[in-house]
């Protein structure tokens, strides 16, 4: 009559976290090579001390080291199996393209509408559609990551942050 039923349900074998490490650390390698190459385009060194190029470089080498060693672990030790939920699910990824989303209409936004309120914005974003605090921890996190982090970085610090058309 028919095939039996199988008497355990079978599961995908599960991978290794081999490739995972691997193209990280490949992708830290570039990204220390460019912040190498674009310290080095600063002044190394001035009169005073360290220049503007001195901890950008150091910190540049010392990723490329370890990238280096994640690479290097991850192809000749004994690999790890991957975690369970390694994977996110639909959800997952749709907050995953929200975030990105999110942060594209802030570099397109920064220089019309300001710091102030791109940074607002984005945060309650980021806080409804990832976060689970209470909607008035939610607005106070918002308005201290905008507006307090405006005032602190302009007049305690002296570093100018886009104004944009409203003044704020």
């Amino acid at each position: 009559e028919g095939r039996p039923l199988p008497s355990r349900p079978r599961t995908a074998p599960r991978g290794i976290m081999r490739r995972p490490y691997q193209i990280t650390s490949i992708v830290l390698l570039g990204m220390s090579a460019f912040l190498a190459r674009e310290a080095l385009k600063l002044r190394y060194y001035t009169p005073l001390g360290p220049g503007p190029g001195f901890f950008p470089l150091w910190l540049a080498a010392l990723l490329a080291v370890l990238a280096a060693a994640m690479f290097w672990q991850a192809t000749f030790r004994t690999p790890e199996p991957l975690p369970d939920g390694f994977f996110a699910d639909r959800r997952g990824y749709l907050r995953i393209g929200a975030v990105l989303g999110a942060l594209v209409l802030v570099i397109a936004l920064l220089d019309s509408l300001g710091f102030c309120l791109v940074m607002l914005g984005f945060y309650t974003f980021l806080l409804l559609v990832l976060g689970r605090q209470h909607p008035v921890v939610t607005a106070a996190i918002a308005l201290a990551g905008s507006f307090g982090v405006y005032y602190v970085f302009v007049h305690w610090l002296a570093v100018s942050l886009p104004i944009g058309i409203f003044g704020i």
